[in-house]
C-alpha cells in the first residue's frame, strides 16, 4: 500500500491542515427520504425495522460507541421529532415520530457522525 504524507491542502487561495480535514470531516452520513435512500457515505446497509425506525450499518466502524451522531430532520411541518440510539461502534438506529398524531412516521432525514474511525 502507498502512503501520501501531506501537512496541508490548498486550492490556491485557501490552505488548511490535513489534520483539520481528517478530524473535522463527517466520517459517515446518510440522506434518506420517506421514499427511500437518496445518498450515503460509509454506510454499508440500511435496515427498515418498521415505520419511522431505520438501522444504519457502517462500512468502517467508529473508534468507540460514544461517537457523536447528529440527526436534523428535514421537515414538512413543525410536528416531527427525531432521535437516535447508537447500538454499537458500527451501527445506529434513527426514529422519526409525528408528535401531533403520536405515531411513528417515515420522514426525510439526514444523519451525520463525526469522530475517529476504528
Amino acid at each position: 500500500m502507498s502512503t501520501i504524507d501531506v501537512a496541508n491542502i490548498t486550492d490556491g487561495t485557501d490552505t488548511v491542515a490535513t489534520s483539520y480535514v481528517l478530524n473535522g470531516s463527517a466520517k459517515a452520513w446518510v440522506f434518506r427520504s420517506s421514499g427511500g435512500l437518496i445518498a450515503s457515505f460509509n454506510v454499508s446497509s440500511i435496515v427498515d425495522n418498521s415505520t419511522g425506525e431505520y438501522s444504519y450499518n457502517l462500512t468502517s466502524a467508529m473508534a468507540s460507541q460514544s461517537e457523536h451522531i447528529s440527526i436534523p430532520v428535514c421537515r414538512t411541518s413543525d410536528d416531527r421529532n427525531a432521535s437516535v440510539i447508537i447500538n454499537s461502534a458500527s451501527q445506529f438506529t434513527s426514529y422519526s415520530r409525528d408528535i401531533s398524531e403520536n405515531v411513528m412516521e417515515d420522514s426525510n432525514m439526514l444523519a451525520t457522525t463525526h469522530g475517529d474511525l476504528a
